[in-house]
């Protein structure tokens, strides 16, 4: 919104201060005025109110505008949001005690849910006898006992806030009044007593009887036009607006009607009948808005002062016909127009400007001991003001008149003990004016004489306690007069005297109360001179050094109540001498509140303020607290620019400060601060900087947030609602949680925050108002940060029991890891001891039996048994060889085990002279068998080739492995003799019973077709991935 600022409203008359002093008088209200380009909906205002959080509500012929301080939000009718505006061309609203507001408009009466920033509307039903019986709503009333009244073209609605449904009160009929008694209702109000008044489009002004069901007339009141607004005041009279006048009377015969009609020959009169808006503020002044301007009531003339819009005068009405007048709860006036909203202020200003009657900058303010107030200008020369006559005296330069002051150009006044004024001048010297008199005695400088006046370009003028004159100079030094002698001592800089002037620049002298006399000079630092050695100690700035002096060039010099020395300077704010011995001073500056670097001129009030001029304004400085408040133009001083050493204090405590306009005048005891906290309030939410409309709850009503993880950059907006100088109201915020410290924002309405861990946060702001008053309770949201799906509990958790479940099945694998390991050690172990230790055993008797034939002399028996001993041996290696190779996991490949099953079959069938093929499907590729199985099939096999060898008698033999639908196929088929499958084994072992055996242990298939004389087929199927 662009930068307007506030003007404020000074009544009519002259501001007397304690001395007498006049200052202007400022007869109309100065408006700040708001408007479309502010962010207003439209700039036809048609109605203003205020609600309980402190918001300003605007009716516009274009929406319903929420105004905060700063920036509108507007509502709107939207055809696809139920929920919104009824209709656009809002012209009434009022509030209910539960805060709830109500909008009459053109499409019906809305209501505004602040909680859940929706409105609920309710519309005109043909066929509903208790809904509204018209659409168009020209008047609401929310009165004091809660009841909701709706003015429509076809009468009065009362809604039933239980039932939601309306009853409706109309005239009754009357054949003598058919054309006035009309039921479109154009105003409503509620009296003191609790009467609702009603006011039609055809000039009825009547009261509801509730007890009776219908409208009563007032038949003493007919006015002859529309009644656009009705006005009960507080003496409990009835102010009725038509558009052809307006009229005050008592109801119930309690005092005659007064009418107020335009008169052109009377200025007090109202400039025109036709009344939009009669308002009473809080202090029962009544204002009229009409067609031609604002008119305040003046009760002790009964004549109107005008306020009216002036073209050239942008802080007057912006147009002249005005709709709405409201007050606020700090003391604002509101004027809705045709053109915007503005508003202004109703107390009149504590500053005032003294009434010198020249324009331009002002360079000097004294005053005498008659109370006449003396004004050195920059173009005017001298105009002294007696404020007790109202006379002014002038004092120019006459180039004929040797006696006139020398020069129009002041730069200082001083009055000295013996009442004369002395006179600095900007270049031709310096001037004395003796009491009573009008000719001025002239001192300049004679470079012949050296106890002239040391320079004629004059900075500043200064009497001691001694009645010692000093006068500094813009280049020229210090002088020193003596009144006594008349003659000057000159000071000026000397480069190879370090105890000398430190420049030649004299801004200022002061002698304070411990008889110290300093010197502030431009450029050079402040100075304290010993009268007793003749010698300038110097302070000056030097960043290097903690608490020196903040600049070098220094604008003045002011000892407080207290003592205290306080040093002004340009470009470094104003510091406090702590020590001045050693030159230590604490410095204010523009980051401790004070409103510009610049400090030109001091003052102290009664109760022990620091007034100091700068260029952005005064600053009042409170040395206990030390808080700055300051004031501008918008708290209506005539300037923020001042001028150096302009100042004044008078005897009575008024204080002047002359500037680039004049001088302001004030009592310092008449600036009233704004001591109202503000409330505080959130207004907007904005995610990656795009605006968030929340759902069920408004930001403004929310006390919880939640965030989703994604929401990682937002940003929350906030408002004191103090509409005096809303640009003045300060924040701080922090982020409990988040922020360790409060962070002061300054006049900035928002905080951003990104990236924030997920957990529970609360935000909170803070405010002050215009005049730095803090609400320190401010408002708090807690901010609920989800955290993303990986970092919630559930997730957590589930995976915790994953984690847990994968090392328990992994713990499950190992162990059944080990047990396989186990069962293949016990199955080793076994085969160890079954096959190789009763081969063992068997070839121990042998070797016995076959020594004892030996011994007995039979070695065709012994050699038997020596051929049996070795052919136990080649099994038994047989079957390490087996072992070996069936736990060597290098070997789980089909191609090793059918490799080796190839390999034994050829040595066993070539050996008994068996032709035979050996096939294996390129499907097996690819697959593998684990230890255990690898070795029960292998041996399985052999078994199978070995009986084929053994007890077959074929001339052929084929064997075929195959991989089908996940199983493995095992085919060994001959041409043999075959056998009887239910008959006796062959050979009498357990050849069949072991296949059968190994073939279980496979989750295998084993099945034998074979007959005696047809030769035998062996078919093994041996699932994969089973073991």
């Amino acid at each position: 919104m662009k930068t307007t600022t506030y003007l404020w409203l000074l009544l009519a008359g002259l501001l007397e201060l304690l001395s007498g002093t006049v200052v202007a008088q400022v007869v109309e209200p100065l408006f700040r005025t708001l408007t479309a380009t502010d962010g207003l909906a439209e700039n036809s205002v048609y109605a203003i109110v205020q609600d309980q959080r402190g918001f300003l509500w605007v009716a516009t012929q274009d929406g319903l505008s929420r105004y905060d301080g700063v920036g509108f939000r507007t509502f709107r009718n939207d055809a696809q949001q139920p929920a919104s505006l009824a209709s656009n061309f809002v012209l009434s609203i009022c509030q209910d005690r539960h805060g709830n507001l109500w909008a009459g408009t053109g499409g019906g009466l809305s209501c505004y849910n602040s909680r859940t920033n929706q409105f609920h509307t309710y519309r005109a039903a043909p066929i509903d006898s208790s809904g509204l019986s018209d659409n168009f709503v020209p008047a609401v009333l929310c009165d004091r006992q809660g009841r909701v009244w709706a003015g429509t073209e076809s009468g009065l609605h009362r809604l039933n806030p239980a039932t939601q449904r309306f009853s409706l009160f109309k005239h009754l009929p009357s054949p003598k009044a058919a054309s006035v008694r009309r039921n479109a209702v154009r105003a409503l109000a509620q009296d003191r007593a609790g009467v609702v008044w009603v006011g039609t489009g055809e000039g009825c002004v009547s009261r509801l009887d509730t007890s009776r069901g219908h409208l009563v007339p007032d038949d003493r009141l007919q006015p002859a036009g529309v009644v656009t607004t009705l006005c009960p005041d507080r003496a409990g009279g009835l102010w009725v607006g038509t558009d052809t006048g307006l009229l005050r009377y008592l109801p119930a015969g309690r005092g005659p009607i007064r009418s107020f009609n335009p008169d052109a020959t009377h200025l007090g009169s109202l400039p025109v009948a036709a009344i939009k808006k009669v308002f009473e503020d809080r202090e029962g002044i009544i204002w009229v808005g009409t067609t031609e301007g604002l008119c305040r009531y003046e009760a002790a003339t009964g004549t109107f002062s005008r306020v009216q819009h002036q073209p050239r005068n942008r802080h007057s009405l912006p147009e002249n016909t005005v709709q709405a007048l409201f007050q606020d709860h700090s003391g604002l006036l509101w004027v809705g127009t045709e053109a915007g909203l503005s508003c202004a202020r109703l107390q009149p200003s504590p500053f005032g400007s003294l009434a010198t009657g020249v324009a331009g900058p002002v360079w000097a303010v004294t005053s005498d001991a008659l109370g006449r107030v003396w004004v050195g200008t920059e173009e005017h020369g001298i105009v002294c003001y007696d404020p007790a006559t109202g006379r002014r005296q002038q004092f120019r330069h006459n180039p004929t008149d040797p006696g006139s002051i020398a020069q129009n150009y002041v730069r200082a006044l001083c009055f000295d003990k013996q009442g004369r004024l002395w006179v600095g001048t900007q270049n031709q010297g310096l001037d004395c004016l003796e009491p009573g008199s009008t000719r001025f005695v002239h001192y300049r400088h004679n470079p012949s004489q050296s106890n002239s006046l040391a320079d004629d370009m004059i900075q500043s003028v200064y009497e001691d306690r001694q009645g010692t004159l000093w006068v500094g100079h813009n280049g020229g030094g210090l002088s020193c007069y003596n009144p006594t002698t008349g003659r000057f001592t000159a000071f000026r800089h000397n480069p190879g005297n370090p105890h000398s002037l430190p420049n030649n620049f004299v801004r200022a002298t002061f002698q304070d109360r411990q008889g110290r006399f300093w010197v502030a000079t431009g450029g050079g630092g402040l100075s304290r001179y010993d009268v007793k050695t003749n010698q300038f100690t110097t302070f000056r700035a030097d960043g290097r050094v903690p608490h020196s002096l903040s600049s070098n060039s220094v604008r003045c010099i002011f000892q407080d109540r207290r003592g205290v020395l306080w040093v002004g300077t340009e470009g470094g704010g104003f510091s406090q001498l702590q020590d001045a011995q050693r030159g230590r001073f604490t410095t204010f500056r523009e980051a401790q509140g004070l409103p510009n670097d610049v400090v030109y001129s001091m003052l102290e009030d009664n109760q022990g303020y620091l007034w100091l001029s700068t260029n952005k304004g005064l600053a009042r400085f409170s040395p206990r607290t030390r808080q700055f408040h300051t004031f501008d133009e918008r708290d209506g001083l005539l300037q923020d620019e001042f001028n150096a050493a302009a100042c004044h204090r008078s005897a009575a405590g008024q204080l002047y400060f002359g500037g680039v306009n004049g001088v302001v005048a004030f009592r310092p005891e008449a600036v009233q601060t704004n001591s109202v906290a503000p409330p505080v309030v959130l207004t907007a939410i904005r995610k990656f900087n795009r605006p968030i409309d929340l759902p069920d709850t408004a930001i403004t009503e929310r006390r919880t947030l939640l965030l989703a993880p994604q929401d990682n950059f937002f940003s929350l907006e906030f408002a004191a609602l103090n509409f005096q100088l809303p640009e003045k109201n300060q924040y701080a915020y922090r982020l409990e949680g988040f922020d360790e410290h409060w962070i002061p924002a300054g006049r900035r309405r928002e905080a951003t925050y990104t990236n924030l861990d997920p957990g529970t946060y609360t935000f909170r702001v803070r405010a002050t108002n215009n005049d730095g008053i803090w609400n320190s309770q401010g408002v708090a949201l807690q901010i609920v940060v989800a955290p993303p799906w990986y970092r919630t509990w559930w997730f957590q958790v589930g995976v915790s029991w994953a984690v847990f479940g994968l090392l328990f099945m992994a713990y499950r694998m190992r162990v059944t890891q080990l047990l396989a390991l186990e069962r293949v050690r016990h199955g080793i172990a076994r085969d160890l001891h079954d096959d190789m230790g009763s081969t063992l055993s068997s070839i121990s008797i042998l070797s016995q039996i076959a020594r004892n034939h030996q011994q007995q002399h039979r070695p065709d028996q012994a050699a038997a048994l020596l051929d049996q001993i070795g052919e136990s041996s080649r099994r038994m290696l047989d079957a390490m060889d087996d072992i070996v190779w069936a736990i060597n996991p290098a070997h789980d490949a089909l191609e090793d085990v059918t490799a080796r099953m190839r390999s034994f079959a050829s040595d066993v069938l070539e050996a008994r002279g068996i032709d035979f093929t050996f096939r294996v499907d390129p499907s097996v590729q690819g697959q593998k068998l684990g230890m255990q199985a690898r070795r029960e099939f292998f041996l399985l096999f052999k078994e199978a080739v070995n009986n084929l060898a053994k007890y077959a008698q074929c001339q052929h033999a084929s064997i075929l492995l195959t991989y089908q639908h996940g199983q493995l196929h095992l085919t060994v088929q001959d041409d043999g003799i075959g056998f009887d499958p239910a008959g006796p084994a062959q050979g009498g072992g357990n050849g069949l019973a072991n296949m059968r055996s190994r073939a279980a242990a496979l989750n295998g298939q084993l099945t034998i077709d074979t007959a005696p004389g047809q030769g035998t087929t062996l078919h093994l199927k041996v699932p994969l991935g089973n073991e």
